[in-house]
C-alpha cells in the first residue's frame, strides 16, 4: 500500500492540469478527489479498507507514513531537503510542456535549445510522436483529453484474482502509458523531468525507506543513514556466445536473433529475480537495456548475504546450462540519502565495482576457502568431428538424434527463432514447467495471441500498449526480421535484395560518449536519479522502438541483430542498410532536440552470404572502433575510409551522379574509367597519410584519361566534374570531392556490378 501510494502520490497534478478551474484547490485534494472517484473501489478485491486508506492519505499526505513519501519524493529530485512550495508557482503547470531530457543534457560548451514532449499517451503512433518539438505551450483541453483516455481504461480494469504485486505493475504501465509526456512540475528552470519518472523513482525509493525502518525501528527516516544498495548486473561474454558458435550449418539466421534475444531476457529475468528477492515492483527497475541493469533495493542486514546466494545461484545455472560461455556479474554500491542528490557519483562507483567483478566470472563456483575448485573447471569434452558433436555450435552434445543434428540449447535457438516474427505477447513465470528455461526456477513463452488458464507473474505485448486495461504491461523490442509468407528469410535471400553485387551488409553503431555523458550530462541540473531514469527510458524507446517501427515499416529487408539500449547491429541488402545507417542517425539528432553532445558512430562492411558470422562481426567491430578514434566521432567507417555523417550525403549524392552517367544510352563513361578513378582516389589517400610525393602520379595519370576518354560535346558535364579532382583545392572548401573519390567509386562500382 506504501508503494502503491508513493506512485500515485502526485496524481492529483494530472487531474488539477485537467480541470476547468485548477487553482480551486491544491493537486493533493484533486488527487484524493480522482481516487476516491476512479480507483479506489477497483482495488477492494485486493486492498482492504485500511490499505486503501493507506494510498488515499498517501495523496493527500497526511498519513503514518508521510516520512517515507515526503522524503523519497524530494529524493527523486535530486533534493537533499524539503523545496518550499511556492517554487512550483513560478512556472505554468497548466500549459508549459515537458521539456525534453535531453536538452538539458549538457557535456561540452556547445549552446543547447530548449526542444519540448507534445501531450500524449503512448499509442500506435507514438514512436513518431514523441520526437521533441518548439512549442513550449500546450492547450489545457490537450490534459482534459488525456485525463478522459487515462480514467476510460481505469473503467475498464478489474483486479479480481490480482496479486498486489501484479495490481501495482499493472498500474505502473498506465502510468507510463499516460504520464510519460506530463512534466512533473513547472518549476521556472527545470521541467525537464515527466511526472512517470516522478513517480517511478519516488516509489522506488519509498519502498526502500520503508523497509529500511521495519528493520530499524529506532531511526527517523532521514538521509543520513546508509539505507540504499543499488545493483548493477552485467551479461559478460555476449559476444561469444551470440556469434563465434554460429557455423552456416543450422539455420543460422532463426538462431542468430534468437541468441541475441535469449540474452535480453537473462538479463531482464536476472533483474526480476533480484526484486522478488526483496518482495519490490517493477519500479525499482531502474534501468534495464543491452545486457545491463541497475536495480535499487534496501540496505538491510541480509542484503549483501542475499547477493551472494544470488550470485552462486547464477553462476550455477551458467556454467551448468551454459558452459560457462555467459556470465552473469552483480556488483553493488551502498550509499545514503545524502549521497542519492548527487546520482551520477553513485552510478560511477557501481560500475567501477561492476567492471573489477567481470574480472571474476564464477568465482562462487572456482574457488572456495581461498583455493581454485579444480574439478569445477573440468567439463564434458565434445571433439569437433565426432558424431556426438552439434553441428550448430560443436560443442555440446547432440543428447536426442535429430535431422539437424544439434544439441538441445541450439534446437532451442531454433524454435525461439521461428516464434519471435509472430509472436505479440511475452510471459514470464516462476517455474520451468512451461516455455522455455531462461534461469534457474524462471522460463519464458512467446504468444502469439493471450492464452487463458496460465499463471505468468508478467505479461508484457512485444512493441503494443492497447492491453493495459487487462494487466498486460508492454516493452520494446526490436525484433525485426525479414520474411516471405511468414517464413523467416535466410542471408542468402536477403542479399539478393541488394542492388548490384550481391552482397549482405553488415551496420554497427553506438551512442558516443556515454561514460561521459553519465558521468557529467546532469552536473548543470541537477543529476538525480528520476533524470537518469528518464534519459535511459528514452534512449530505449528510440533504439529498441522507433528503430523497429522503421523496419518493420521502411525497411523491410534488414535483419535485426539486436537494437536497444544505446546501440543497434543489423544485417541487410548492402545499399540499404547505408540509406538506413544515414536516416537513423538523422532521426537521432532530431529526437534528441538537435543536442550536438549526443552523436553516434557506426562501422559497415560488405560480406558474402556465406561468410562466418563470427568473423563479419569482429571485421565491422573493427570499423566502428575506426570510427570511435576520430576527433569527435560522430563518423561511419565504409569501404575502409572514415567520414562524418554529413559527408555521406556528399559521397552518395556525388555517387548517384555518376551512377546518371552510366545509366545513358550510350554510357558516357565506361566502367574503366571509374576503376581508374577509384584508383586514383586510393593514390590520392595514400599522399595525405605519408607525404610521400610518388603517389602524387595520380595527377598526370588523371589529366590523361579525362584527355583520352572525355573527348566529346556530350562529355562537358562529366569534365566540368572532374574540375573538382584537383589537389590544388582547399580541402575544406565544399566543392572538393578528392577526399571522397576512392569511397564514391566504391559504392558505383558495387552498386552497378551485374
Amino acid at each position: 500500500a506504501v508503494i502503491l501510494g508513493a506512485l500515485l502520490h502526485d496524481i492529483g497534478k494530472f487531474a488539477q492540469r485537467a480541470s476547468d478551474n485548477p487553482k480551486q484547490q491544491n493537486h493533493e485534494h484533486w488527487g484524493v478527489e480522482w481516487f476516491q472517484k476512479n480507483l479506489a473501489e477497483k482495488l477492494s478485491p485486493v486492498f482492504d479498507e485500511d490499505k486503501k486508506q493507506i494510498i488515499s492519505s498517501a495523496i493527500n499526505n497526511h498519513h503514518r507514513y508521510e516520512n517515507y513519501i515526503t522524503l523519497a519524493d524530494h529524493l527523486s529530485a535530486g533534493e537533499r531537503e524539503p523545496i518550499k512550495s511556492e517554487r512550483e508557482e513560478k512556472g505554468d503547470p497548466f500549459t508549459d510542456r515537458l521539456v525534453s531530457i535531453f536538452s538539458r543534457l549538457s557535456v561540452s560548451e556547445k549552446p543547447k535549445q530548449d526542444k519540448y514532449h507534445k501531450l500524449i499517451w503512448i499509442g500506435e503512433d507514438c514512436l513518431r510522436e514523441t520526437f521533441s518539438i518548439d512549442e513550449k505551450k500546450c492547450n489545457p483541453r490537450e490534459y482534459k483529453d488525456l485525463l478522459i483516455k487515462f480514467n476510460d481504461e481505469i473503467k475498464s480494469m478489474n483486479f479480481i484474482d490480482y496479486s498486489e504485486e501484479q495490481v501495482i505493475n499493472t498500474i505502473y504501465f498506465l502510468l507510463l502509458k499516460y504520464t510519460c509526456c506530463i512534466p512533473s512540475a513547472a518549476y521556472e528552470s527545470d521541467p525537464d523531468v515527466s511526472l512517470f519518472d516522478h513517480l517511478k523513482t519516488t516509489a522506488a525509493i519509498a519502498a526502500c525507506l520503508y523497509d529500511y525502518h521495519q528493520e530499524n525501528k529506532s531511526e527517523e527516516p532521514d538521509i543520513a543513514s546508509q539505507t540504499f544498495c543499488l545493483i548493477g548486473g552485467d551479461i559478460s561474454g555476449i559476444k561469444s556466445y551470440i556469434f563465434e558458435v554460429l557455423s552456416q550449418q543450422g539455420k543460422v539466421a532463426k538462431r542468430l536473433r534468437s541468441r541475441s534475444f535469449l540474452v535480453q531476457l537473462i538479463s531482464e529475468t536476472t533483474a526480476h529475480k533480484i526484486l522478488h528477492t526483496f518482495n519490490l515492483p517493477l519500479c525499482n527497475l531502474i534501468m534495464s537495456a543491452g545486457g545491463n541493469f541497475y536495480a535499487l533495493v534496501p540496505n538491510l542486514k541480509h542484503t549483501a548475504e542475499q547477493l551472494e546466494q544470488i550470485q552462486k545461484e547464477f553462476d550455477e545455472w551458467t556454467l551448468g546450462e551454459l558452459n560457462a560461455e555467459l556470465s552473469i556479474n552483480l556488483a553493488t554500491k551502498e550509499f545514503s540519502g545524502e549521497e542519492l542528490a548527487d546520482f551520477s557519483l553513485v552510478l560511477d562507483e557501481l560500475k567501477a565495482n561492476l567492471h573489477l567483478r567481470k574480472y571474476q566470472p564464477h568465482k562462487s563456483i572456482l574457488s572456495a576457502n581461498g583455493k581454485w575448485s579444480l574439478y569445477e573447471f573440468v567439463r564434458e569434452e565434445v571433439i569437433e568431428g565426432d558424431e556426438r558433436a552439434c553441428r550448430g555450435c560443436h560443442k555440446n552434445p547432440i543428447t536426442q538424434p535429430n535431422e539437424e543434428n544439434l544439441c538441445e540449447r541450439c534446437l532451442t535457438d531454433i524454435k525461439v527463432g521461428k516464434l519471435l516474427p509472430q509472436s505479440k505477447y511475452l510471459a514470464f513465470f516462476k517455474n520451468t514447467n512451461r516455455g522455455f528455461p531462461v534461469l534457474k526456477n524462471y522460463s519464458f513463452e512467446l504468444w502469439p495471441e493471450i492464452e487463458k488458464d496460465k499463471s505468468p507473474y508478467l505479461i508484457v505485448a512485444l512493441n503494443n500498449t492497447s492491453g493495459t486495461n487487462k494487466g498486460i504491461g508492454f516493452k520494446y523490442l526490436a525484433t525485426y526480421i525479414p520474411a516471405e509468407q511468414y517464413r523467416p528469410m535466410d542471408f542468402e535471400e536477403i542479399a539478393n535484395q541488394s542492388e548490384g553485387d550481391k552482397l549482405l551488409g553488415y551496420v554497427k553503431a553506438d551512442v558516443d560518449n556515454v561514460g561521459k555523458i553519465l558521468r557529467e550530462g546532469f552536473n548543470k541540473t541537477r543529476p538525480s536519479i528520476s533524470r537518469y531514469t528518464s534519459f535511459g527510458r528514452m534512449l530505449e524507446t528510440f533504439f529498441a522502438g522507433y528503430i523497429q517501427n522503421r523496419l518493420v515499416t521502411d525497411y523491410r529487408d534488414i535483419y535485426t541483430v539486436f537494437s536497444g539500449g544505446d546501440d543497434f547491429f543489423l544485417i541487410g541488402p548492402w545499399n540499404r542498410t547505408i540509406d538506413f545507417a544515414k536516416e537513423i542517425r538523422k532521426q537521432f539528432s532530431r529526437f534528441c532536440g538537435d543536442n550536438s553532445d549526443l552523436t553516434f558512430s557506426a562501422g559497415f562492411i560488405l560480406a558474402k552470404h556465406y561468410e562466418p558470422i563470427s568473423f563479419c562481426t569482429k571485421e565491422v567491430e573493427n570499423e566502428l572502433e575506426e570510427s570511435k578514434q576520430k576527433n569527435g566521432k560522430d563518423r561511419i567507417t565504409l569501404f575502409n575510409q572514415t567520414v562524418c555523417w554529413n559527408e555521406l550525403d556528399k559521397v552518395l549524392s556525388e555517387a548517384q551522379k555518376v551512377m546518371g552517367w552510366l545509366d545513358k544510352e550510350p554510357p558516357l563513361v565506361s566502367r574503366g574509367f571509374i576503376y581508374n578513378l577509384r584508383q586514383y582516389g586510393e593514390m590520392s589517400q595514400k599522399y595525405d597519410e605519408t607525404g610521400d610525393t610518388k603517389w602524387l602520379k595520380f595527377v598526370p595519370l588523371l589529366i590523361y584519361d579525362i584527355s583520352r576518354n572525355l573527348t566529346k560535346t556530350e562529355h562537358e558535364e562529366v569534365k566540368n566534374w572532374t574540375t573538382k579532382l584537383s589537389p590544388t583545392i582547399d580541402k575544406q572548401l565544399e566543392e572538393n570531392i578528392l577526399p571522397y573519390l576512392r569511397i564514391i567509386m566504391e559504392y558505383v562500382l558495387t552498386y552497378t556490378r551485374s
